[in-house]
């Protein structure tokens, strides 16, 4: 195979890595199904070592952009692979509905640390408050779901509620403000009667059941970032998944 032309820098980081391959798969110039370069071309194009590259790698097959075939090597996902290892905010998944996301923010701010929360969050005994945000989300001024959002921030770092409002999706905000990189979730759910508040706030009828789904989130670094529990109207609101044929047995 003949040698690529790699960037100029003398050493790149895994994430921009991660991001220059993830560039050229969306653009088409590395083409679904076909294999990339090896190791060792893209480790010479990179400027970078080869412990550095499977990292990018690896974070690429978490995300469902490539995969690797044993003694073939590694390939490119089409784009429908990729879709359930997104992590989606609910700002994204509206937007890919074609409506109008918008939040209602009822209580923001450090709040004490209960046992349980501290246990999702794997935070140490010394840490004894946690960055709490609850919202009613909206579709335009459909009111489609409740989530509360507590937040493992370093040391006193917060963020206010205009900050929250004015970029519209949490996810964003730690990741362009706080400079938090999220890179996978594990999620949860379930369905019940809603709670007189619930109730009140998605305008559910007597006999409406919401869905209840936890989440928590991970960053780059595999360390829990957020637990969440989103209430949904459960006539508002969906989950859409893709089984493949290897993801389950019969």
């Amino acid at each position: 195979m003949r040698k690529l032309a790699g960037p100029s820098k003398a050493q790149l980081k895994h994430r921009e890595i991660f991001d220059i391959i993830k560039k050229k798969i969306n653009a088409g110039e590395w083409k679904e199904n076909r294999a990339i370069p090896t190791e060792r071309v893209l480790a010479d194009y990179f400027y970078c070592s080869r412990t550095t590259l499977r990292k990018a790698i690896e974070s690429l097959k978490q995300r469902g952009y490539l995969h690797s075939v044993h003694g073939k090597g590694t390939f490119v996902l089409p784009p429908r692979s990729r879709e359930n290892h997104l992590l989606h905010s609910f700002t994204d998944d509206v937007n890919a509905k074609g409506g109008k996301p918008a939040q209602r923010i009822l209580e923001i701010g450090y709040v004490p640390l209960s046992d349980i929360i501290r246990q999702h969050l794997m935070l140490d005994a010394n840490i004894q408050q946690v960055f709490f945000v609850k919202r009613v989300r909206y579709m335009g001024t459909t009111p489609l779901g409740i989530q509360s959002s507590w937040l493992a921030l370093n040391g006193n770092t917060a963020f206010t509620e205009e900050a929250l409002l004015m970029k519209g999706s949490l996810y964003a905000l730690l990741e362009d403000m706080l400079s938090i990189k999220l890179l996978e979730a594990t999620e949860t759910i379930s369905a019940r009667l809603p709670s007189p508040n619930e109730r009140t706030w998605l305008e559910l009828g007597a006999d409406d059941v919401v869905l209840n789904c936890t989440r928590i989130t991970l960053s780059v670094e595999r360390k829990p970032v957020e637990y969440v529990e989103m209430v949904y109207a459960a006539s508002r609101y969906s989950w859409k998944t893709r089984i493949t044929k290897d993801s389950f047995s019969v």
